[in-house]
């Protein structure tokens, strides 16, 4: 179930949110390689990829931070009042594989306001982890989220 989604002001530090799971197919591999154009051969070719460190094709380290994108949207803490992705920092720490399937589960770091006052960043700690439990990749997204708009004051002013 997707969370509510959230003004900067109503996100707490420390607080934690998981996303559903993905299974990673095949052709997630086929086309992010296409879109890309990183044909490096583990990634692509089963005989190249036995042959490699990993044994078998392993997911492109930048699929997995898509992916990782992708399951912090399916959230929803941030659909109605996210603005951007302002950066991210991120380590691999052990590979992704096709037919793992994956969740993704963040923590409010820390926010900053900033001088707009239509905005703040929120810096979220995220851990992408597999079917296993283990923390595949992990870093920081760092997220411009809406500040809840004043309350504009109502006056009555009706005509009797």
């Amino acid at each position: 179930m997707a969370a509510a989604s959230c003004y900067f002001e109503e996100l707490v530090e420390g607080e934690i949110f998981r996303s559903p799971t993905r299974t990673i197919a095949e052709c997630d591999l086929y086309a992010f390689a296409g879109l890309t154009g990183d044909l490096t051969d583990f990634h692509i070719s089963t005989e190249a990829a036995k042959a490699s460190v990993f044994g078998q094709r392993p997911a492109h380290g930048m699929l997995l931070v898509s992916l990782a994108n992708g399951l912090y949207n399916r959230i929803g803490v941030t659909d109605e009042t996210g603005m951007a992705l302002a950066g991210i920092e991120w380590r691999f720490l052990s590979p992704g594989f096709i037919g793992d399937t994956v969740h993704l589960i963040v923590s409010v770091e820390k926010k900053r306001e900033l001088d707009t006052p239509d905005r703040g960043l929120v810096f979220w700690n995220a851990r992408l982890c597999n079917q296993r439990g283990e923390t595949v990749c992990s870093g920081r997204m760092i997220r411009m989220v809406r500040r809840r708009p004043p309350q504009i004051s109502q006056t009555g002013g009706g005509s009797s």
